[in-house]
Order: C-alpha cells, then structure tokens, then sequence
C-alpha cells in the first residue's frame, strides 16, 4: 500500500473534531471548557472520560488511555493505524493522498472491503426484497400479511431477502473486484478451507428475511436472517428460526445491540433503555413509536452490552417474553445489570405472550400499562426465587442465598444494603426479620472472599519522587509493555524521559546533547522511539511533537505517541524529573558493565597478570564514573 503523505494525516488530525468522533460512543456533558462522560472502554459508574476541544484530545482516567481522533478509532474499533486513518477520512469526507505520485488513491484493507461488501450485501438483499418477481411477492407478503409491518418500515431498516438459491450476491461483489481474503473473511459465504477462487464461494443465507445489523455509526456489520417456507432443505441451518453471521472483524455479537445506532439518540430524552429479545420485536417497538428500544444479538444479553447501555442511561426497562425461558433470561440478565451499575426494572407480560403480539394489538398505550406494574429488580427476583407465599424460612434462606449472589455484583456497599433492605420487605410475613438477612450477606460475603487467591501482592511502593511527575505519568509494566498494558504498575525511565521530552520540548535539544545513545535499552518501544526522537534533536532534524508521523515506524509507535500526546502530564520541577531519568539510564548502563567486568576478574586466571591489572583498572575507573551521572543545569521554567 502505497505510503500516506504526512501533510495529509496532519490536516485530517487538524480537520476531525474528537468531539464529533467520541460523541456517537459517548453521552458527553459540559465540564469548564472540557466535556466528560462514562468511559467507552471500561464499566464505570462515576465519569473519569474526558475531550478536550482545544488540544482535540481525550483521557480516561479509569482506564488511562488517551490519545487523538486515530488513537480512539483505533482503540475503539481494534484498528491498525492506516486503517483507522481510511475510516475517518471516509467518515468525515476527507481524501486521501499518497507519496508515490500524488493522485488520491483507495487505501484497500480488509476492514475497509468488509464494510463495502455489507453495504453492496444490504442493497441487494433489499432490492431482491423489493423485486418484482415470485421471490419479491412472497416475501412482502410474508412481511405484511404474516409478520403484520408496514412497507414504509422495511424499506426504513433496508429490510431484505435472500433468494432459495443465494440471489447471486457473489457474482455482484466479484464485479467490484472484492479481494478473496474479504469475502472469506465476511461470514456471507461458505469456502472450502484452503480455497483460492473468490468464485467458489457457496451463500450462508438462503430463503431467509434478512435483517441488518448496524454498529453505533450506522454501518452494516452483519445480518439476521429468519427462516421462512422457502429456506431450503440443504441449509445446515434449516430448523434454526434465526440465524445470525458469524463472528467477523467487524461483528462481535456479545458487543453489539440492535438498533443502539437509532436508540441511542431517543434514549438520552427518555432517559432509560426499553430491552427487548429479539430484532422483530425491536422493529415493532419502533413502528408504535418506543424508539428508545433495543435488542441483543440472540437470546443472552451480556455485560459489555448493558454496559454499552449505561453509557447513555442509567435505567433499562425489560420487556421479554412472558413464558419462562422469557422469565428465566430476564433473571440472568439482572446481575449483570447491577454490575453495569444501571437500574432495571421488569415490563411483566402475561404468561405465553411476546411485546410482538401485545404491541401489535394495543400499540404504545400497552406500554404504559406495563409501567403501572412493573417490578423493581429485587421485587422480580424475589418472585422468582421464592413464588410460594407460603414458603418456609429454609426456603427463604435459600432464596436468599440465590439473591446474595445476585446483588454481590453491585460494588456499592450503599447500594447492597439498599437491595437487600428492598428484598426484606417481601419476606416480612415469613419467619425472618431484615437482620437475619444482613448477618447471612455479610456471612456469604465473607465465604466469597476466603474462595478468592491472594497470592499476588501488590507491588510495593517505593520512596516519595521529588516532582509529581509520579501523580502524572502513565505506567508501563515492563521492558517489553506495549501501549496497551499503560495501565500496570511500573514504568521505565526510557518512557518517563519520552514524556518529558514531548510536554517539555524546550528541554529534549539538551537531553540528546547529554544521553549517551547507548544508555538507551532499545529492546522496548519506549526506548526506539526515544533513541529516535533525540536523534532527530542531535541532527537538527526535529518535525515538532505534532508532526512525528515520519519517524514512527510501527502501529505499536503510532500507538504510543497517541497515548504520550493525550496523557495528562505536569510536574512543578522538569529538570529534577530529567536529571532522575538520566541518571537512572547512566546507572543501570555502568552498573551492567562494571558486573560484566567483575565477572571477567573472577573468571580470568590467577596467572594472568597483565588481564587482571587491566581489569581492576577499568573496574576502578566504572566505579569513579558512576560517582558523577550527568545533569541537566537549565532553570526549571
């Protein structure tokens, strides 16, 4: 692939908003001239994720990653560097150009062709739907007399369908010369293992409905296909109902919910999400007006998804089948919630009923109805933990124990307490008072910690910096960490003197005068892209801190300088946190060379005058060196 010109990834840096980008991931609110919002990396409950307008970059205290517009890209939707470059100059309208002759040019990656194959699949799933053909009329109906929508919503959603004999969607994404790699790699085909024809490729969906699924900037990842009369009799997958793509590079089911790209916009005015299980269910929802609804991918809701929902709202309504796998999954889905730190609450239906068919009959009104009686979390799962009124209290402890695990997932104390305060009141006819029910928590907590292994200790701390440069800086755990272990204990002064030199650029011509190269352990990226970056100061050759592009050579760098440029960073004295990091490389080099040369002494024999004396020498002078390490004497501002 030919090589992007840096100008270009500078002006898209400059051109990309990082509010526009971390905005469809994040519910961001005013903070002084910053915004702040839930982290999208990790499940909090407290926002520690901030944007910064000005410098256009972002921090997440919780998970201390930062960076720019590419690194959230990157980090967000598990992109190489160029990968995320092309998906944000295709996004925001940008083009691209390139160093080999300068004329703008498709940067081709899989990714990039994944999301091109899902766009053409979807158009022509909905052109077949729209067909005027057998296959066309069929399907139509079966949407408008079987399933009861309207054709304005299918054509809304894109909805489609896939012909018994596979529609020739294959023949269309040969035509745009879509590589074999993607096609085996998008999950709408089956290929033999070793296969090299782009042609052979036989389609997974046939005789089906087929829904898409969108991620939260509105692109096809993936589909839904629900069965009808006409799949065949050869579909391996025949007597499954629905069935979605497989895992792909785009589509990770657990991580996705259907319908959050349209949700999460209503959400934020209706303040809760409306759950439901299936994606006919969401787009009945939608069709009666409830647009804060979605759905997971499949039956089993997790909890990267309701953690993907606490970051618009803090409540979730479910609204799932009234039968009892209905019952049974709204109970396994409660401790997850709680763990996600959202509130959730219980939409009961009648027994053997679905929100499809209540919706249909009564339309939204039959929501407001079910928010007059709906249950609270420990309501629901009191009911159904111990349905018998008249249950004994071994019973009721039993019930309990089932329930402690349960709120266990909630980390505030506060928040236990007023669950288990909550579950107390429906017991109060039995024989076991409020109490009772702390004393056995506290126990079943107690039980739980003594299963957990201590054997790790944590590091130990070590004496107080001078500066505040330890508050500040990110840590690294070891020689080898990438960018993604920034969140461990230890650091490496290779990497605390790369932060000083990027946010104290005044200072980094007069560390590559002092740093011997060799000092440098260049076996971790902290260390190249230090040895680099003074080089580049040595040889008055220095882009600028903005402008490094042209000295990364690896995604592992370009990750590491988006996480150095977005790190808060900020020590009352720089020159006291340089001179620690000199001289803790000048001490490690000759500490290593005078154990070397001890070790040649001791292994030199005795007869061997002239070596000894010249070792004892050397061993000598090591020792004087490493009484004077250098140090930087500019004023601190």
């Amino acid at each position: 692939m030919p090589r992007l010109k840096r100008s270009c990834i500078d002006d898209l840096r400059a051109r990309v908003n990082i509010y526009d980008v971390v905005s469809p991931h994040v519910t961001l609110r005013k903070s002084g001239a910053k915004w702040k919002g839930l982290s999208p990396f990790n499940a909090e409950k407290t926002p520690s994720f901030y944007v910064d307008p000005a410098k256009n970059l972002y921090y997440c205290f919780s998970s201390g990653q930062g960076g720019d517009v590419f690194k959230f890209v990157q980090t967000k939707e598990n992109l190489s560097f160029y990968e995320a470059v092309e998906t944000l100059a295709h996004r925001f309208g940008i083009t691209l150009e390139y160093e080999d002759d300068g004329r703008p040019q498709a940067a081709l990656s899989i990714r990039k062709e994944l999301f091109d194959i899902h766009e053409a699949a979807t158009a022509h799933f909905h052109a077949c739907f729209l067909r005027d053909d057998a296959g066309g009329h069929y399907i139509r109906d079966y949407w408008v007399t079987k399933r009861r929508f309207d054709l304005a919503l299918a054509k809304e959603f894109k909805i489609g369908w896939a012909p018994p004999d596979g529609g020739g969607l294959l023949d269309v994404l040969l035509k745009r010369r879509i590589s074999v790699e993607a096609l085996q790699a998008c999950g709408l085909f089956f290929y033999r293992e070793g296969e090299r024809d782009p042609a052979r490729g036989r389609p997974r969906f046939r005789g089906r409905l087929m829904v898409p699924i969108r991620d939260i900037q509105s692109r096809v990842i993936a589909f839904t296909a629900r069965q009808t009369d006409h799949t065949p009799a050869d579909d391996p997958a025949r007597e499954a109902k629905y069935v979605n793509s497989p895992e792909t590079p785009l589509f990770r089911k657990s991580d996705v919910l259907f319908n959050l790209d349209r949700a999460h916009i209503p959400v934020r005015e209706a303040g809760r999400f409306i759950l439901v299980e299936g994606q006919l269910d969401t787009l009945r929802c939608w069709s009666v007006g409830l647009t804060s609804t979605v759905a997971p991918q499949g039956t089993a809701i997790t909890e990267n998804q309701f953690s993907l929902m606490r970051r618009y709202a803090g409540r979730v309504d479910c609204l799932l089948d009234g039968d009892s796998a209905g019952q049974k999954a709204a109970l396994r889905a409660l401790p997850l919630a709680l763990k996600a730190g959202l509130e959730i609450r219980y939409l009961m239906l009648p027994p053997e009923s679905d929100p499809d068919e209540l919706l249909l009959e009564k339309g939204a009104a039959a929501l407001a109805e079910l928010d007059r009686t709906a249950l609270s979390a420990m309501a629901f799962a009191m009911r159904s933990l111990a349905p018998n009124p008249n249950a004994s209290e071994s019973e009721v402890r039993a019930a309990f124990q089932a329930l402690f695990e349960i709120i266990a997932h909630c980390d505030a104390e506060y928040m236990q307490k007023t669950l288990l305060g909550e579950a107390s009141r429906y017991v109060k006819s039995m024989a076991m008072h409020s109490r009772q029910i702390e004393d056995d928590f506290a126990q079943y907590l107690a039980r739980s910690r003594n299963r957990v292994s201590y054997a790790k200790e944590p590091p130990a701390v070590g004496a107080k910096m001078k500066s505040s440069l330890e508050a500040s800086r990110m840590h690294v755990a070891d020689t080898n960490a990438t960018p993604s272990s920034f969140n461990d204990k230890l650091t490496t002064a290779e990497f605390e003197l790369l932060m000083l030199s990027f946010h104290y650029e005044y200072l980094a011509p007069s560390i590559a005068q002092i740093l011997d190269p060799q000092w440098i352990d260049t076996t971790n990226w902290a260390g190249r892209l230090l040895d680099r970056c003074l080089a580049a100061h040595r040889e008055d050759d220095w882009p600028g801190a903005d402008h490094l592009d042209e000295l990364l050579e690896t995604d592992e760098e370009r990750l590491a300088l988006a996480d150095l440029r977005g790190q808060p960073f900020e020590t009352d004295e720089p020159v006291v946190a340089v001179n620690e990091c000199l001289k803790a490389l000048f001490e490690k080099f000759f500490r290593r060379q005078l154990t070397q040369l001890k070790t040649r002494l001791a292994n030199t024999p005795l007869a061997d005058h002239a070596t000894i004396a010249t070792l004892a020498t050397q061993i000598k002078e090591t020792q004087q060196t490493l009484r004077h390490p250098p140090r930087l004497d500019l004023p601190a501002d």
